[in-house]
């Protein structure tokens, strides 16, 4: 599943990078090239290194509250004492090298891609982000959560950037994905048990299980697997019924996806996300 493969993530970077400023940004210095690159797609440029956490009344919070961004999060919006800022802060920064200690090459993959996170009070819980955002994902924890709920969240979002980033170098669907939402595209949700999503939407909904699966695997669980066996398997049925609005790189991914659905083999997660096999992918034998 090369939506999860940190090697692959870097050659699609590599690509978006040349075709932006026609360099070929050597792989140290291929953050930085990240970072230039996606500077001149969103309202505020991405720090130099590192997550940059903001809150609410940050210009990041003020930027996706007045512009509805992630509206879904906003419900029940409040503000955000100093002390939770610090609170939430500590277990964020927990939640990073949690993952790289449990997953160094998920934890490298959430490094390269994850720019800025935004962290809100609010009544709904979960997080959010957005193909015209890249390198930025927002958080609504919830009162209970753990580090490792921190971590999930910082994974589910990662990989969804991470795709939308694939989207941008190689093209996922046929049809622009504003479409994507009408009658005749939609396909039953891998989470929310038997609810019609757009198939842009259905796909994204689909693709971070995988890692959160495998995440629950390390620690000796088996919740997703078992709560959403059935769902992500009925997801990519409808997806394989649509596989003609995929490209041929949105269609390898589905089926990369379906094969994990077969038998949710964590071995084939781990070398989803690190193995070299999953790295490359040929334009122009795509084309």
């Amino acid at each position: 599943m090369r939506f999860l493969n940190v090697h692959h993530a870097r050659e699609t970077i590599g690509r978006l990078a040349h075709a932006l400023d026609g360099g070929h940004p050597s792989p140290d210095d291929l953050p930085a090239a990240y970072r230039r690159s996606i500077a001149g797609m969103r309202p505020i440029a991405p720090p130099a290194a590192g997550i940059r956490l903001s809150f609410k009344n940050d210009p990041w919070g003020r930027n996706l509250v007045g512009n509805k961004t992630f509206e879904n999060i906003f419900e029940g919006l409040t503000p955000t004492p100093e002390d939770q800022r610090v609170q939430w802060g500590r277990d964020f920064k927990r939640a990073v090298v949690y993952t790289r200690d449990l997953v160094p090459d998920l934890g490298a993959l959430v490094d390269l891609v994850v720019t800025d996170a935004v962290l809100f009070s609010s009544a709904n819980k979960g997080g959010g982000s957005s193909s015209h955002l890249p390198g930025l994902i927002s958080m609504s924890p919830g009162d209970d959560w753990t580090v490792h709920d921190f971590a999930d969240s910082l994974v589910h979002e990662a990989v969804h950037l991470n795709v939308f980033l694939a989207d941008m170098a190689y093209r996922l669907y046929t049809r622009p994905t504003k479409e994507l939402g009408a009658d005749g595209y939609q396909v039953v949700s891998a989470v929310k048990f038997g609810q019609m999503r757009p198939l842009d939407k259905a796909f994204h909904s689909a693709v971070v299980a995988p890692p959160l699966m495998f995440m629950q695997a390390k620690r000796g669980e088996t919740e997703l697997v078992d709560k959403f066996r059935a769902s992500l398997r009925e997801c990519t049925d409808g997806l394989l019924n649509k596989i003609e609005y995929f490209t041929p790189y949105g269609q390898l991914l589905v089926q990369e996806l379906r094969a994990f659905t077969d038998d949710y083999d964590m071995d084939r997660v781990a070398e989803s996300i690190s193995g070299q096999d999953f790295a490359h992918w040929d334009l122009a034998g795509a084309a």
